[in-house]
């Protein structure tokens, strides 16, 4: 014993509960001394309360704790993984009937079920948000992309807080929650660097998020990734690929879980950007298919019909529709756009296989770490294969949606660098096709080659029917209540203080299990006019032409049973049945907050959105942060003014001033050798105004004026250097907007814009204020037209 404690006669432990430390002189410890040796015995195993609150007394002798805990999963719950791939078709995986190289997917599926009648919402914030409500995307806020909120209720592009999303649900069920990859659940305005953070993952019940909130990404250098709510730099690695990293960041969440926390389940996330355009990925993996696409898209959508034929994931008797609008025979096709046509799909098989090579890493993982067995995987993609490549497909999908097509000839003779950095490519509708294999149409429609879907659950503890099939009828609203039901959760009545809305969807757990257990036969589907109820084998469905009157839209009427992908229509046949379900439509559509319907494009939708709630001026001090694209200055195709204050050291200094965008699609102004530039880029066309002399040293103003005499085409760009002017240049192509890089001051921080430097090339000098003015003045009538028959966006 130490000093203090041979005088007292007290030992270590008693001195530690603090009975009678602190009163001075001998006959104060004498005194408390005996207190303590009078309840001692009290004092060496004190018993908590159990339940309510702790008794407070006046010294710990008197009191007792109350312990309260984190909330704890039920006991054998399983850790859940939900697997979303984007823009995937039903045939595209080799257990569907692909010859893509899928054996990690092919894996899942034979240790576990999949589906063959599974729907979704034909985009992908709509699917998302059903897919984590378990209400219909309408009645979500997600009737169409997140980006926009449109001021009705069934559009808000957003999910109100009040709704309980999965994630949250599972946390305050005692689940840990991941996400790693795509979100798309924001407005366009809210995904900046200052908020608002309401709907950022981490607010919507994800315990950590490794994330970004476009409809895709640069797969090799993507410069809109977030970790929580921190901004990640843009990665610089020479090999670096995206869906490794999102896998790499889900194992290790998943790695450092049951290192800290083994007994506490997990839900994770892992949202691939593949197979979405950009169709990146690296030229090693895409070598690979070299040739295996050069027999054309009629050849290989025969040949996977029939093999779907033996999988017995279509009836034996499925035939194949014509190819859908946009695809021509590929016999008429032309030998150079043969060439470049099957390029683009092997690029794109390509992608899907570096995303099936990543799940199987994560498979490894989990049975490396012994917690295989009870991990239930979902794998489904959100829509089906997509049109927005256009008829002839584009290395830069920004140069087709915004008006400026590269001729096929040019694509061609890029054959050797599609799919890498140099490129920004899209598969031309042929391929969507394919993808669809045995459906019609594509992505953004109600017609079934928009919304049928690979779906696969492998839970090797609860699933025992290895490899098996299941034809019962799933939509992705269904997928939430299945998920809680396995996790033994109960979804709370309510939520925010506020009573939730009755699911929209049912479990589907008893069919993992039972191949005749019965699921919901009856749904509703609605995006951007077009429309479809099915129910049982019913199903009535409508294209919408844009522009076009809803009232003269055509009804399709199809029984399912009888051919599952919409072959013979039979509604002249059948007027009463068509007005019957048309009835069940409409009584959905009011129930679930459909109207009013919306046809208007995107790129549309977007402009008009950010010109309502775009700013007119701002007014920046650096060092700033860098700016979401989405929430930065709207300059592109708008009449502006951007004034920059700036200080050059003695000797000179360059680099770049701001930058939005990429090389892909963006602009700079920057300093060459003392020579001020304005660029833009819209891969493979480049613009720049160079000034006519040399800066000096110093203080100065700079200023660049845009003028648009046609929006949001045809317009100029001038170049001053203190009030006087250095250059002027009207443009081929006004850039309509950049890419999905972000807005910096300062430096290039994204995927660089200019090849005439490399890295962020930061500006050696002092930036003092940039200003920018910006004409906000909406887009006339006439040009809006005109705009929709140049992008292609009229069907």
């Amino acid at each position: 014993m130490d000093e203090p404690t041979k005088k007292t006669g007290l030992d270590r432990r008693s001195l530690l509960t603090g009975a009678a430390i602190g009163a001075v002189g001998a006959g104060a410890v004498a005194v408390g001394v005996g207190k303590l040796q009078a309840t001692r015995a009290k004092l060496v195993t004190p018993e908590a309360v159990e339940g309510g609150p702790a008794q407070i007394g006046e010294t710990f002798a008197d009191s007792r704790p109350s312990y309260t805990g984190e909330a704890k999963a039920p006991a054998g719950a399983p850790n859940i993984i939900v697997v979303i791939m984007d823009d995937v078709g039903f045939a595209d995986l080799g257990c569907y009937g692909g010859e893509i190289a899928t054996p990690a997917l092919d894996a899942l599926a034979g240790s576990g079920v999949r589906y063959s009648k599974f729907r979704t919402c034909a985009m992908c914030s709509p699917t998302r948000a059903a897919l984590l409500t378990g209400l219909n995307h309408h009645s979500a806020g997600m009737g169409w992309l997140a980006d926009i909120d449109s001021g009705y209720p069934g559009y808000r592009g957003e999910v109100p807080t009040e709704v309980a999303m999965l994630p949250e649900v599972l946390r305050g069920a005692g689940y840990a929650t991941f996400l790693a990859g795509k979100w798309h659940l924001l407005n366009a305005a809210n995904t900046g660097i200052a908020g608002p953070f309401t709907n950022w993952p981490t607010s919507r019940g994800f315990d950590r998020a490794y994330w970004y909130q476009g409809h895709s990404s640069d797969y090799f250098k993507p410069g809109e990734l977030f970790d929580g709510n921190a901004p990640v730099d843009t990665p610089q690695d020479s090999d670096y690929y995206l869906s490794d990293d999102l896998t790499t960041r889900a194992m290790t969440y998943v790695r450092t879980q049951t290192a800290v926390a083994p007994d506490k389940p997990f839900y994770l996330q892992l949202a691939f950007s593949a197979a979405h355009s950009p169709l990146q990925v690296r030229a090693s993996d895409s070598a690979k298919y070299a040739g295996k696409y050069d027999a054309g898209w009629d050849v290989v959508r025969a040949a996977r019909l029939e093999r779907q034929k033996k999988l017995g994931v279509v009836p034996a008797d499925t035939k194949l529709p014509p190819l859908s609008f946009g695809a021509k025979p590929w016999a008429e096709l032309t030998p150079v756009e043969q060439k470049a046509f099957a390029r683009y799909m092997e690029v794109y098989a390509a992608t899907i296989s570096a995303l099936d090579a990543n799940v199987g890493r994560l498979v490894a993982t989990l049975e490396e770490l012994g917690i295989r067995d009870n991990t239930m995987i979902v794998v489904m993609s959100d829509n089906g294969g997509s049109p927005e490549g256009t008829d002839d497909g584009t290395p830069n999908v920004f140069a087709s949606a915004y008006g400026r097509p590269v001729p096929v000839a040019q694509a061609a003779a890029m054959h050797d660098i599609m799919g890498t950095d140099a490129t920004f490519p899209h598969y031309p509708r042929g391929w969507a096709c394919v993808s669809n294999t045995p459906f019609r149409l594509y992505k953004q429609y109600a017609h079934l080659g928009g919304v049928s879907d690979p779906l696969i659950v492998s839970w090797p503890k609860r699933v025992t029917a290895k490899g098996a099939v299941r034809t019962q009828f799933v939509h992705v609203v269904d997928l939430y209540p299945t998920v809680l039901e396995a996790a033994g959760v109960a979804r709370p009545a309510a939520w925010q203080g506020k009573k939730l809305k009755p699911l929209e969807g049912a479990s589907i757990v008893p069919t993992f299990a039972n191949a005749t257990a019965p699921t919901r036969t009856s749904q509703y589907y609605e995006l951007g006019g077009n429309r479809a109820y099915e129910d049982g084998k019913w199903r009535l469905v409508t294209r919408h032409t844009r522009g076009s009157s809803f009232d003269s839209d055509k009804w399709e009427l199809y029984d399912t049973s009888h051919e599952i992908n919409e072959l013979t229509d039979l509604a002249a046949a059948n007027p009463d049945m068509v007005k019957a379900m048309l009835a069940k439509w409409e009584a959905a559509a009011r129930k679930y907050q459909v109207y009013p319907l919306d046809d208007r494009a995107l790129i549309i939708k977007l402009s008009q959105d950010k010109l309502r709630s775009a700013r007119k001026q701002w007014d920046i001090r650096p060092p700033i942060d860098r700016l979401g694209h989405d929430a930065s200055p709207a300059v592109c195709g708008a009449s502006h003014v951007i004034e920059l204050d700036i200080e050059r050291p003695k000797g000179g200094g360059n680099g770049v001033l701001l930058a939005h965008g990429s090389h892909h699609a963006g602009y700079v102004l920057w300093i060459d050798n003392g020579r001020l530039i304005y660029e833009t880029a819209l891969l493979p066309f480049r613009e720049s105004i160079v000034a006519d002399r040399l800066l000096p040293e110093g203080r100065m103003k700079l200023r660049y004026v845009q003028k648009m005499t046609a929006r949001p085409f045809d317009g100029s760009g001038s170049l001053f250097i203190n009030g006087t002017q250095v250059a002027t240049h009207t443009f081929e192509r006004c850039l309509l907007a950049p890419g999905y890089d972000p807005f910096s001051v300062g430096s290039d921080v994204g995927n660089q814009v200019s090849a005439g430097y490399t890295g962020p090339n930061p500006f050696a000098g002092k930036i003092h204020r940039v200003l920018i003015d910006i004409d906000t003045s909406p887009i006339g009538p006439i040009d809006t037209m005109n705009f929709l028959k140049a992008t292609g966006n009229m069907g």
